[in-house]
């Protein structure tokens, strides 16, 4: 049999296979089911299909008849708060809702993932009341008990302890990183307290062979840190607060630091719809003193500094993806010659159907160097990056793009083998 046969029969066979196939898929389509899209990076989607099997799920918003977009903010508690925003297109235009949901931070993945679905669920029967499958709705409700709010013993303090460390190494390269940190917290609607004290220790070892045996090259960096703050809410749109610091750092040339700063801050839009959009407006004024490990390029050892900055960031979240931007500036009193700013912009953009663009790209022009020792760096600093180095500027960029075609609905859940539909993806908090 000649190859062109084969190659025939075993095209005719593939045919047949993915026809009967695609026939025995159509099942799995609902008809007259509104077509959902879920716009979220950090859901269990599999987990939602298999709870929620009465809508069509489709790839992409411009298929969609709803568009569920979700966004999350951190709680004081270090939880999460989940906002779901359904907007409805096509025959449900401007039928729109908003669900909210809390993930503590106790809350296991399966926990946070039923707390999500069953959010979904309440958004959607809004839309499938109106649908021609309204009559597979089956809703229940509990009979209703009186419980007692429980009392927070801790007034909505949130402490943590957190201790790591790593290690690796070879025959001529060896390294260890251990850190450690304690934190306190409490949040409520118009109040921010926090305090944290971390520290750093970092080693690595780098032995290379010479003329006259081999030689190792040890490098050590520590720091210590202490942060303070306290912010406290004006109105629906203003709030001012005050920071404090202390650290050390030998990549900083920093033997002693503290600095003291009150700022305010003003939100065009209400913080109430910060989940959605935010457009901030801050300025800070930090009264600092350092004292150096070695002289600095200025001829101080120690000296105090008052120093400014000001800066705004516009954040949005919209059907067609999100984008932040922001700027700052930043100087010195006693020098506004050399006065630093920065700026950065990221986006995850839906340009056209089934094509994305993400990018992330911040610069900054850095201004007076004020700690940068007198003593010239060695070659071993230089390469191993020991401590800070003069320059004028710095930037980093990222983009990416993507474009998917084909069927628009997404309804199957498939686990063999793991990926092509059954990756699961763990809700993270």
């Amino acid at each position: 049999m000649s190859s062109k046969v084969v190659i025939l029969l075993l095209s005719f066979l593939f045919i047949s296979v993915s026809t009967s196939f695609s026939q025995e898929d159509q099942s799995l389509i609902k008809e007259g089911a509104p077509n959902v899209f879920i716009d979220c990076n950090y859901c269990d989607i599999n987990f939602i299909k298999e709870q929620i099997p009465i809508v069509n799920y489709v790839r992409d918003r411009k298929d969609a008849d709803i568009h569920v977009l979700y966004t999350s903010q951190s709680t004081g508690s270090g939880g999460s708060n989940y906002t779901l925003l359904f907007i409805g297109l096509n025959k449900y235009a401007n039928i729109n809702d908003t669900v909210k949901y809390t993930v503590n931070k106790t809350d296991s993945d399966n926990q946070s993932r039923v707390k999500m679905v069953k959010a979904l669920k309440l958004g959607l029967i809004k839309y499938l009341s109106k649908s021609s499958v309204a009559d597979q709705l089956n809703i229940t409700f509990p009979k209703t008990n009186t419980v007692e709010q429980p009392k927070d013993v801790w007034d909505y303090w949130v402490f943590k302890l957190t201790s790591s460390g790593n290690f690796s190494g070879e025959k001529n390269y060896n390294s260890a990183s251990i850190y450690s940190s304690i934190s306190a917290n409490r949040t409520t609607e118009d109040l921010k307290l926090s305090f944290s004290l971390s520290n750093n220790y970092s080693e690595s070892n780098y032995t290379y062979d010479t003329d006259t045996g081999s030689e190792t090259i040890t490098n050590i960096t520590r720091s210590q840190y202490a942060d303070a703050s306290y912010i406290k809410a004006i109105d629906s749109k203003w709030s001012w607060g005050i920071w404090g610091s202390a650290y050390s750092s030998t990549y900083s040339n920093i033997n002693f630091s503290y600095s003291f700063a009150p700022g305010i801050e003003f939100n065009v839009f209400p913080y109430s719809e910060s989940n959605v959009h935010q457009l901030r407006i801050h300025y800070k004024i930090y009264s600092t003193f350092n004292k150096y490990v070695d002289e600095t390029i200025y001829f101080k050892t120690k000296e105090n500094l008052w120093q400014s900055s000001f800066g705004a960031s516009l954040s949005l979240i919209e059907q067609w993806g999100s984008l932040s931007i922001g700027s700052d500036v930043e100087n010195y009193f006693d020098d506004f010659s050399n006065i630093g700013y920065g700026a950065y912009a990221s986006a995850n953009l839906r340009l056209f159907k089934g094509f994305s663009l993400d990018f992330y790209i911040n610069y900054n022009k850095v201004g007076k160097q004020i700690t940068l020792p007198a003593a010239g760096a060695s070659l071993e600093e230089v390469l191993l990056r020991r401590r800070q180095f003069e320059t004028s500027y710095n930037y980093y960029a990222f983009f990416g793009v993507s474009y998917a075609f084909g069927s628009i609905f997404n309804n199957f859940v498939n686990p063999r083998f793991g990926g092509g539909g059954g990756s699961t993806i763990i809700i993270s908090n």
